[in-house]
């Protein structure tokens, strides 16, 4: 039986001359197919590798917990500011740096300096949100706050 299909498939590549295949060598369709597996696998890895999510994490609120009534208005607000501090992952030392946070906070200062409203007597910061954006190499934090003043 294995001569007879041996003979079959002789005489069939005989018929038909472009169906032709060298033992030992792959066919042309085999080699392009394979050209196209290895360039979808690598064109895969490429957008898998390169694509790293970025982080955002958020906070809204009061650190301390101050019980004020504000049913008069006892109160002025002064106006809204923003205060940016950016910083690579990659850092060889930490020591005598402050936190992101911190720096944040300090220059949502020093806007509020710049525009002529200072955090002195009766005023202080309301509607603290922090956010804190980051990706494969840098960290950003954003503080925005209100500065009111009591005025009774």
């Amino acid at each position: 039986m294995a001569k007879k299909d041996f003979i079959l498939s002789c005489w069939e590549q005989a018929e038909n001359p472009t169906q032709n295949i060298e033992v030992g060598k792959p066919s042309k369709q085999i080699l392009t197919m394979r050209k196209h597996v290895l360039f979808s696998t690598l064109v895969l890895i490429l957008l898998t590798a390169s694509c790293k999510p970025t982080l955002y994490t958020g906070n809204y609120g009061q650190v301390n917990e101050t019980q004020i009534v504000l049913s008069n208005a006892n109160f002025n607000v002064l106006g809204s500011f923003t205060g940016t501090a950016i910083a690579k992952k990659n850092v060889t030392t930490i020591k005598n740096k402050e936190g992101l946070i911190a720096l944040a906070k300090k220059d949502l200062l020093a806007n509020a300096k710049n525009a002529g409203v200072e955090l002195k007597g009766s005023r202080t910061l309301m509607n603290i949100t922090t956010d804190v954006i980051q990706n494969e190499k840098h960290v950003k934090v954003v503080v925005c706050a209100e500065i009111i003043e009591f005025t009774k």
